[in-house]
């Protein structure tokens, strides 16, 4: 078990030092088992990054191989295990019958760990950490559980305190933290779609329907961001065909797909509105909304 958990944590560690630029001094650490742990470094942004991937690559091999020889003896190791929960913090408006994002994630998570510190010597506690979103909360136990039956009550019982603290910190009838990790009308409301608003766009992400705001302040979320559209050339695009029938009044403009329609094929008709692509000919003619 412990050979399966080092490995986990070496190939996800490296493998977030060669995507995001990160750069880590080799050195032996001494570190005290937490669950959930994210530090906060200095990311090197992608065309800086790149000169150092071979390095990384090849540390992170050197210790692979080190770790796997310190604990591939082991045995009857203690069984650690455990869990997350996310949460999202929204904004409801009963009167103009609204729901937005919030984006005090990060003032009600300093908060609730400043309060589980105040209580560490308590054996059941919570470790709260950012996530993506400016909204988002990650909880997880304080420590891990290990293999006794009576670990697995404890799992409910951690998952109720939890909830408990976090709703002790939020705006009684404006915000609501539901267990889910994506926010339906993520994009669709404009500069409206959080409190406080943010504006559309930004150099992290260059969108067109989000903005940099609502993204989490700790600086590998926008690297990271900044660092996939930079790795790929051009950002993701997300658009999807909308079903072309009679009652699609955005086709109205369009001529009717001859026989032999293929999409794409503006000759005959073929044109797609939001369809998935990039670099196509209807892009040019019609614009980057309606392909």
């Amino acid at each position: 078990m412990i050979l399966a958990n080092s490995t986990r944590i070496i190939i996800e560690g490296w493998l977030a030092l060669v995507f995001m630029g990160w750069m880590i001094p080799c050195c032996d650490a001494y570190f005290t088992l937490q669950m959930g742990v994210l530090k906060v470094g200095v990311p090197q942004p992608w065309e800086k990054s790149k000169r150092n991937l071979s390095y990384v690559r090849k540390a992170g091999v050197r210790q692979f191989i080190s770790t796997y020889n310190r604990v591939k003896d082991l045995k009857g190791d203690e069984l650690l295990w455990g869990e997350e929960v996310e949460y999202g913090i929204f904004h409801v408006s009963p009167e103009q019958k609204s729901i937005r994002l919030c984006l005090r994630a990060k003032e009600i998570m300093d908060k609730l760990n400043e309060k589980e510190g105040v209580f560490s010597h308590l054996v059941e506690g919570c470790y709260w950490v950012p996530e993506y979103g400016a909204w988002m909360i990650e909880a997880t136990p304080r420590g891990p559980y290990t293999g006794y039956t009576g670990d697995l009550i404890r799992v409910e019982r951690n998952m109720r305190l939890r909830r408990k603290r976090l709703l002790y910190y939020l705006k009684e009838g404006e915000e609501i933290a539901p267990t889910v990790s994506v926010f339906p009308l993520l994009g669709a409301l404009g500069n409206d779609g959080s409190v406080p608003p943010t504006e559309v766009g930004g150099p992290s992400t260059e969108s067109e329907y989000i903005g940099d705001g609502i993204i989490n302040s700790h600086p590998r979320f926008g690297t990271l961001s900044a660092n996939i559209r930079k790795r790929r050339g051009s950002k993701v695009n997300i658009r999807i065909p909308l079903y072309r029938d009679s009652l699609t009044p955005e086709y109205s403009e369009y001529p009717e797909p001859g026989t032999n329609n293929v999409c794409g094929d503006d000759s005959s008709g073929g044109t797609q509105v939001w369809r998935y692509g990039k670099n196509e000919y209807p892009i040019e003619k019609y614009g980057k909304h309606q392909v």
